[in-house]
This record gives C-alpha cells, sequence and structure tokens, in this order.
C-alpha cells in the first residue's frame, strides 16, 4: 500500500512544472471560456488573452510584475490579480462590467476606474496613495476593500463618494467619516 501511495505522489510532484509563459494556442478564440485558471505558474508576464472571451480569470499568485488592460479577455466580468509583484499604477480606461476585482497584495500606488463600476472591488494590503472611480449617483457597488493601505488618506475615500457609492467599506488602516 505504501509503494502504491508513494508512487501516486511520485506522478503528482513529476507533473508539476513552472511556466514563466502562458501558451494560448490550445484555445478556441470563437468558444467563450467561463472560467479561466492560470493562478499558481510562476507567470512573470501578464499573458495577452485580448482575443478570448473569458468571464472569469484567476491570475493570482504569480510574479507578475506589471497589468495592462489592453490583454485583458473580452467580456471580462470577475479578474483576480492578487498575490502578485504588480507596483507602481492599475488603470482601466475602457468600459466593462466587472463584477469582481481583486487586485490584493500587490504592491499598487495608484487605481484608476474611469469609465464604469465594480462591484467588489478588493485593493487591500498594497501601497496605495491613490484611487480615482467615477461618481454614479444611480448606481451602488458592493464591497471596497482598501485595508492595509498605510499611505492612503481618509480623502481620497471620500472623493469616491463613499459611503454613497459602495455599501460597504472594508478599511482597517484609515478612518472615514460620514
Amino acid at each position: 500500500m505504501r509503494k502504491i501511495i508513494f508512487l501516486f505522489i511520485l506522478i503528482q510532484l513529476s507533473s508539476c512544472k513552472t511556466y514563466t509563459k502562458f501558451n494560448s494556442n490550445g484555445l478556441s478564440q470563437s468558444d467563450t471560456i467561463y472560467h479561466l485558471d492560470l493562478s499558481n505558474r510562476n507567470l512573470k508576464t501578464q499573458p495577452d488573452l485580448s482575443k478570448f472571451t473569458i468571464i472569469e480569470l484567476n491570475i493570482s499568485k504569480n510574479r507578475i510584475t506589471t497589468f495592462d488592460e489592453n490583454k485583458l479577455p473580452k467580456g471580462i466580468q470577475k479578474l483576480n490579480f492578487s498575490h502578485n509583484r504588480i507596483s507602481k499604477k492599475v488603470v482601466f480606461n475602457e468600459v466593462r462590467n466587472l463584477e469582481a476585482v481583486n487586485f490584493s497584495d500587490n504592491k499598487i500606488v495608484s487605481f484608476y476606474y474611469t469609465n464604469g463600476i465594480i462591484k467588489n472591488l478588493n485593493l487591500s494590503n498594497n501601497k496605495l496613495v491613490s484611487i480615482q472611480m467615477p461618481l454614479y449617483n444611480d448606481k451602488r457597488a458592493d464591497t471596497l476593500n482598501v485595508a492595509n493601505n498605510l499611505k492612503l488618506e481618509t480623502t481620497e475615500i471620500n472623493n469616491i463618494g463613499f459611503p454613497r457609492f459602495y455599501k460597504t467599506l472594508i478599511n482597517y488602516s484609515i478612518s472615514t467619516k460620514n
């Protein structure tokens, strides 16, 4: 029995690979992919998925240092870029129907989302100094998490319209007043 378990573990370990790039040749551009998991692949750069329609993309726990909106897939609604090495700023210029975005545990300094609304946004554990998003009086989002961003000031949070804009603010590093 021990030999069988050892053999099984050995087979599992031998199938573990380190990827520095993602090969998209196996994906069809005409299909809609509902969930693509590229987490824990040791990716150093963001793969170009702009020709594909992907609803949910998990690219967390890699070594990606920069974010490029132009490489995002069409139709993206849920995006997880947590636990990477993204620094400087994250910019979204296109109008998108984003429901959940997670950029937690990076080194992001600035976050810009100028043309829409993100229902659930997690920017915790970064080095945020500024956030820019439009004010929507008729639309509301659910959660904004900016916990553990020691340089983010209360005025930045007020500038994005909380509490009118977000129903819940998860924020332990700064104080907000209504």
